[in-house]
């Protein structure tokens, strides 16, 4: 199991500002109507976040794994990823439009933690002498009506009543609580928290068929 807490994200605050500004909400109740304070909000958000991941590599040992997908039926990295709790339980304390702003700048930020992650684990495999294939989502959140971030929207995903019989056994082999990650009831916590496959393949030697 690897574990990393408090790596760095980036905030990216003129591409997730442009984001923001798409969705043309009703700031103006906030005063965040100009680039400056838009700006200094997101980076107020990124202040609170608290961001951690486990990883463990599976190499075709039987996991316990209900009604498995395809994805985890060779070698393959499980991962879980989330921003804390403090981040999302400042979003819940605004209202309408600015809510769904923070919430929507959240989805970024995870989204952003969950790159850094896939590129851990690319090295991990290249040093192994094997490629990544294209993560498999276990569990992506709801945050309020933020849209999901393209990364997440179009990956592969497994249904939901499968996502829950497989969520106890990869968050138990990650350690998932040596980052505060918990499934109880069905509610994963913290909130801002993805969980993923990314399978691992066998790199081809150039020249051979």
């Amino acid at each position: 199991m690897r574990k990393i807490k408090r790596f760095k994200i980036s905030t990216r605050q003129k591409e997730i500002m442009r984001k923001v500004q798409r969705l043309e909400l009703d700031l103006s109740a906030a005063q965040l109507t100009d680039e400056v304070a838009l700006t200094r909000f997101i980076l107020d958000l990124s202040k609170k976040l608290d961001p951690g991941t486990v990883y463990e590599l599976n190499e075709n040992v039987l996991w316990d794994l209900p009604e498995h997908t395809v994805a985890a039926e060779g070698m393959f990295s499980a991962c879980a990823v989330t921003l804390g709790a403090e981040s999302t339980a400042y979003a819940d304390t605004l209202q309408g439009h600015v809510q769904l702003a923070a919430q929507t700048i959240l989805f970024e930020f995870l989204r952003t933690a969950t790159l850094f992650v896939l590129d851990l684990v690319k090295e991990q495999a290249e040093k192994e002498e094997y490629e990544t294939l294209d993560p498999q989502f276990i569990y992506v959140p709801k945050l309020g009506l933020a849209p999901e971030p393209k990364l997440f929207k179009d990956a592969p995903r497994v249904p939901e009543d499968t996502a829950f019989k497989i969520l106890p056994e990869l968050l138990k082999r990650v350690s998932s609580e040596k980052i505060d990650v918990a499934l109880q009831d069905n509610v994963l916590t913290p909130p801002a928290t993805v969980v993923f496959i990314v399978p691992w393949q066998k790199k081809k030697r150039k020249g051979k068929k």
